[in-house]
């Protein structure tokens, strides 16, 4: 594996992600008959370069790879340099955003087609790292990072510092944008038993093994029922983690049922408590699910069978058998629940009784 042959992979996926989104404006234009548009008259623009300059793309052509390290030097020199805090501002740089990173086809124009500044850093980031020639083993290390998901051992061993740095930087512009994507604000959260637990856990995860898991499994439901899946591991970790802290001590009933109400303040929805269009029903309305799930929490920490029903919820994932499909048994877990329930119900009427 070259530096070119990844460097054209890259380049020619970009470019075609460009067409489609083109396509898909004019195509929107055409419906609404605003062919004076301005957004018309743009990806109409963008669409007869690309026609005219890549109407066939070769995989194996160092053209492309010639073309980028043509470019002028201060444009990539300022990409290695720009600033970590404000990685968008680069992109309206005089001397940046003209530059035709695609036969006319400018920075400028492709930031405002793509509409994603991360993603416009993570197609850079490689074109920066692989347009120069490297030797097949530290290809094989860059793609390696990409692929799983930003490896810090393999960041941290490579040589040349400024490729360390961008990746580093990348890796940092990933986690600022999932972030954001999620539309929820979690900097109250992170302090908390919960918090801090799933900070530990997702440390550990492996999203590019988890979108694997999906995309082989056709949904997520599929894949969360394949043992050999990301999810399996995860689940399996999640539990691990759990239990030990349990047995340990360091997670306590009493700071998991507060911090499940800081979730459920913060993330309207968490435990069903919404409406059919997504806004958070009444304070009302929210008491009883809240109870209902603290009655099985407690149920959960204080009772083998309620252990026992969690063990069931995650499908014996921790010790799966050879040849077997791995599911949540809903049904046995209520029952476990109810009987949880039923057995409080009876202690405390024997006691009322004997005093």
């Amino acid at each position: 594996m070259t530096n070119q042959f990844v460097f054209n992979q890259y380049y020619i996926d970009f470019i075609k992600r460009l067409k489609q989104v083109a396509k898909k404006m004019k195509g929107e234009m055409d419906d609404k008959s605003t062919t004076d548009d301005s957004s018309y008259i743009f990806s109409k623009k963008i669409m007869k370069s690309i026609k005219s300059n890549y109407i066939t793309l070769n995989k194996s052509s160092d053209e492309y790879i010639l073309y980028v390290n043509s470019l002028p030097k201060e444009f990539w020199s300022s990409y290695a340099e720009l600033d970590d805090s404000l990685p968008e501002s680069w992109f309206i740089e005089e001397h940046v955003k003209d530059v035709e990173l695609y036969e006319n086809i400018s920075i400028e124009s492709i930031r405002k087609l793509i509409d994603d500044d991360y993603l416009c850093h993570h197609f850079l980031t490689v074109f920066y790292l692989f347009k120069d020639t490297m030797d097949d083993e530290t290809v094989k290390k860059y793609v390696t990072i990409f692929q799983g998901s930003f490896n810090k051992e393999l960041i941290e061993d490579i040589e040349n510092e400024t490729h360390k740095k961008i990746i580093k930087r990348l890796n940092e512009l990933k986690t600022k944008h999932l972030k954001s994507k999620s539309g929820i604000d979690m900097s109250s959260l992170e302090d908390t038993t919960l918090g801090k637990l799933a900070k530990e856990i997702l440390e550990d995860v492996d999203i590019d093994k988890l979108q694997k898991s999906i995309a082989d499994n056709g949904d997520i439901l599929k894949a969360i029922g394949d043992p050999d899946s990301g999810f399996s591991e995860l689940i399996t970790n999640v539990s691990r983690k759990m239990a030990t802290k349990i047995s340990n001590g360091e997670l306590k009933q009493e700071n998991i049922l507060q911090d499940a109400m800081k979730f459920a303040a913060n993330i309207p929805g968490l435990f069903g408590n919404s409406t059919e269009n997504g806004s958070s029903s009444s304070s009302a309305n929210k008491q009883p699910d809240m109870a209902n799930m603290m009655s099985m929490m407690s149920t959960m920490m204080n009772n083998k069978e309620g252990m026992d029903a969690m063990k069931n919820m995650m499908g014996g994932m921790g010790k799966p058998k050879k040849n077997s499909k791995q599911t949540y048994d809903k049904n046995a877990y209520k029952k476990s629940i109810a009987a949880n329930k039923l057995k409080s119900k009876l202690d405390r009427r024997r006691e009322e009784t004997t005093d």
